[in-house]
């Protein structure tokens, strides 16, 4: 199994995408070798930064917002 595709199985199987015995086959992969598995723990890491700044944006960015949406609400 060459890299890009090592990387597209775990990134499917991070997001339960994949078959049940490949599923099988990827968990044992990570649990066996140490590259996927450091590979894995990094997408999952990837994964929950993107979640945590798509769902909790900076307290400055939301007021910038509400800002902006008075500031072209009053020249309408």
């Amino acid at each position: 199994m060459n890299k890009r595709s090592t990387l597209d199985s775990l990134v499917l199987y991070l997001y339960n995408e994949t078959e049940l015995t490949d599923s099988v086959l990827i968990q044992d992969a990570i649990d066996h070798d140490d590259e996927i598995a450091e590979t894995y723990n990094s997408l999952i890491q990837a994964r929950d930064l993107i979640h945590h700044t798509l769902l909790s944006p900076e307290p400055i960015l939301r007021e910038n917002i509400m800002l902006y949406a008075k500031l072209t609400a009053a020249h309408a």
